[in-house]
């Protein structure tokens, strides 16, 4: 029996679409996988997620017309009373279709959700995985079987279309095609969500001390952001509550994220019989999950694509002429020619500066001899003075020689204990160069990882005041800038600009993340 023109077009069209979305998307799913590594040289690597997307909005406009179609054919059998022979062969093809008829609209409609952020209630992520791997079981069952019931005659049957009512059939692919597009340029390619910057008067004190006590901050709009994927949050996700002001001269965010720890003890060194080492779980592959500060990331564009304005390429190496990554998650760059401006605060490097790190996403840079970590596109802003630095020579898994110990020993002794608000920042100045014969420390003997030279950076880098604090179980973070820097790596803050923004719970690269972009919205310049 000849197939119509429609059905052999969304047929072959499904199982291109349902294959590059389980390749893109099992290539994102390594981010939470890590298992899913192994598969590394198979998968596809770089800007997956616009490839995905577009794929997933193509099989959701597929899977539309050809349900409809479905109805429409159930319907009219049944008016017809005509149906199928009854043999144990159709019976199975019965049963795998219905599985697949409850497996692809559970994948669409837990990645429709999971798009737009909707994953309060339930973990989408989670649910999406499963659903994709139920997926591919229904692929191999559904085109497996056919191939043993039918064997090579299988191509035939459903290559050679009829060609009846082409018109009508050409119209229906049309329709489905029109759907596709329409839904990912109306919702898919730039998905937003505005976020109103109340504007105050230039006269009013903001004091970035994170305690949000300022009159601005009861009166300014909250946008509440569900972010996913991170390690060691629970279930991996975190809500964030945006806040925005801005005077003319200076914009002021103030962001609050769940987190159930407050995680100071950075890369901690311990004396052992052999010598001092990093207490570390992944740092070596520069993937540390368990002995990091906390962090939060403000990411801002003047671009609002998808995939943080097209600045995520995932894989272990998705520029082909730089070195790969260790951890196997991707880089971060821009390949444009604009930069995205990132925030970048830590709770033990920046935070008793009062300052976020300021950094950007730009062109991936060459890589650069002897480098074991190679960034790609994410760089520093220049700085002219000021500096953090970690408290040993060269880094080993299991021994390490630090710069400098305490000039007194007592120095050291609240890190004994393991003082909750014992901050984590150690003087240059107070310790002095390492020196075998004055190390008589007791085996066990614990010492913090982070050097200030001085007390904050002064530069370019230093544009981002900050302040964050920790209390019941929640952050809250401050932070202030002016609306421009004049600096080329800095993107002005503007009606318009796009904003995305990450958690990290006591990790390095493992952050949250979120879909959608945060479109700021300048209540001053929009009642002007």
């Amino acid at each position: 029996m000849k197939r119509s023109i429609s059905w052999v077009v969304f047929h072959f069209g499904a199982v291109a679409c349902a294959a590059v979305s389980l390749a893109t998307g099992f290539r994102i799913a390594v981010l939470n996988h890590p298992a899913l590594l192994w598969f590394d040289s198979v998968l596809p690597q770089g800007n997956v997620h616009s490839v995905h997307i577009v794929s997933g909005f193509t099989l959701a406009a597929i899977s539309s017309v050809y349900f409809l179609q479905t109805v429409v054919r159930s319907l009219s059998r049944f008016f017809n009373q005509s149906s199928i022979p009854a043999s144990p062969q159709n019976a199975y093809h019965r049963l795998v279709q219905w599985f697949g008829y409850l497996i692809i609209p559970l994948l669409l409609a837990s990645g429709m959700l999971f798009f737009f952020d909707q994953s309060y209630w339930i973990s989408l992520l989670h649910l999406h995985f499963i659903a994709a791997c139920l997926l591919l079981v229904y692929v191999v069952l559904h085109g497996g079987g056919y191939f043993v019931h039918f064997g090579n005659a299988i191509f035939k049957r459903i290559l050679l279309a009829e060609m009846r009512h082409r018109t009508v059939q050409l119209a229906i692919v049309a329709a489905a095609l029109i759907i596709g597009v329409g839904g990912y340029w109306a919702w898919g390619s730039k998905p937003v969500q505005p976020l109103t910057v109340a504007a105050m008067d230039i006269n009013r004190f903001m004091d970035i001390d994170g305690k949000a006590n300022e009159p601005v901050w009861q009166q300014a709009s909250k946008l509440t952001v569900q972010t996913h994927g991170g390690a060691n949050f629970n279930h991996g996700s975190t809500p964030v509550t945006i806040q925005a002001a801005e005077n003319g001269v200076e914009a002021y965010f103030l962001f609050t994220w769940n987190d159930p720890d407050k995680s100071l003890r950075h890369l901690p060194l311990v004396k052992k019989e052999q010598g001092w080492q990093v207490q570390h779980n992944g740092f070596y592959e520069f993937n540390e999950v368990e002995f990091y500060e906390d962090k939060f990331a403000v990411m801002l564009s003047d671009h609002c694509e998808s995939a943080a304005a097209a600045t995520v390429h995932l894989g272990s190496k998705p520029l082909a002429d730089k070195p790969a990554n260790w951890h196997g998650k991707g880089y971060h760059y821009a390949q444009d020619g604009h930069v995205r401006d990132v925030w970048h605060w830590k709770a033990v490097r920046t935070n008793d500066m009062y300052l976020a790190d300021d950094n950007f996403f730009g062109a991936p840079q060459p890589a650069r001899p002897g480098e074991r970590r190679y960034s790609a596109g994410y760089l520093a802003d220049g700085k002219e003075s000021g500096a953090y630095v970690s408290n040993w020579l060269w880094f080993q898994p299991d021994s390490i020689v630090p710069r400098r110990i305490p000039k007194q020993e007592g120095m050291i002794a609240p890190y004994q204990n393991h003082t909750p608000n014992q901050s984590w920042v150690i003087s240059w100045f107070d310790y002095e160069p390492y020196q075998p014969q004055k190390d008589q420390y007791p085996v066990g003997t614990v010492m913090p990882s982070v050097l200030y030279r001085s007390n904050r950076f002064e530069g370019d880098r230093a544009d981002v005041r900050a302040r964050g604090t920790w209390q019941n179980g929640q952050w809250t973070l401050e932070i202030a800038r002016r609306l421009n820097t004049g600096s080329k790596n800095d993107v002005p803050l503007a009606d318009g600009v796009c904003m995305w923004v990450s958690a990290f719970d006591h990790s390095q690269v493992a952050h949250t993340r979120h879909h959608q972009a945060i479109k700021l919205m300048f209540e001053g310049y929009r009642n002007d």
